[in-house]
């Protein structure tokens, strides 16, 4: 297996995973006239690269030239230039009602999943395809994602789990993950919602 920078010509494979990552909050926030307007946004905003979802904050798993996992590495230190990013696609992709609905939405998501504490680097968007899982290939990515935050000095790794999630939540904590923290999520739209989160770190 071979983990590797995230490139343009991964979004095929790509945007199913970061989608499986969260499908009900992804769709509570950025589906507004149909439900799979938010892959549709994903994608857009994975092919312009930068930002929360864009390809260059991203690796990707790869066996036999096929992508078969994906993780987001996103230092504390960047949380202005993704808040900046992510305003500018919306408003591009979505005009200008519809952008105003979505940061509204993300606004209100934000009080349950915020970003990464300050000295702490965090891992997001992380997904592997269901015909590989079980294999490791999901505690080698988080293995380098540890490895890469303390290589850069920061103090801990930070992700977020939400309630409906417990099977990421024990491979979270068999990787030496503990929660730290939880906020109540009742939020909800016909699309998606937004359910309880628990902040989980792991300390470097």
């Amino acid at each position: 297996m071979l983990i590797r920078p995230a490139t343009p010509d991964d979004i095929k494979q790509a945007i199913p995973l970061m989608y499986s990552s969260g499908p009900e909050a992804f769709n509570y926030v950025f589906s507004v006239t149909h439900e799979s307007q938010s892959i549709e946004f994903l994608s857009y905003a994975y092919k312009k690269g930068d930002g929360e979802f864009g390809y260059q904050d991203h690796f990707v798993a790869e066996i036999n030239g096929e992508v078969v996992g994906l993780v987001g590495y996103r230092p504390a230190q960047d949380n202005l230039r993704y808040t900046l990013s992510a305003i500018k696609r919306i408003f591009v992709y979505y005009g200008l009602l519809s952008g105003l609905k979505v940061i509204k939405r993300g606004l209100a998501f934000e009080k349950i999943v915020p970003p990464p504490p300050k000295n702490t680097a965090c891992l997001h968007n992380f997904g592997v395809s269901n015909s590989v899982r079980g294999q490791g290939i999901g505690a080698r990515m988080m293995t380098m994602v540890a490895e890469k935050a303390k290589q850069q000095g920061y103090s801990a790794v930070v992700l977020d789990v939400a309630e409906t999630n417990p099977k990421a939540k024990a491979l979270y904590l068999r990787q030496g993950y503990q929660v730290i923290d939880a906020k109540t999520g009742r939020l909800q739209n016909r699309f998606g919602r937004g359910v309880s989160h628990e902040l989980m770190q792991l300390k470097l």
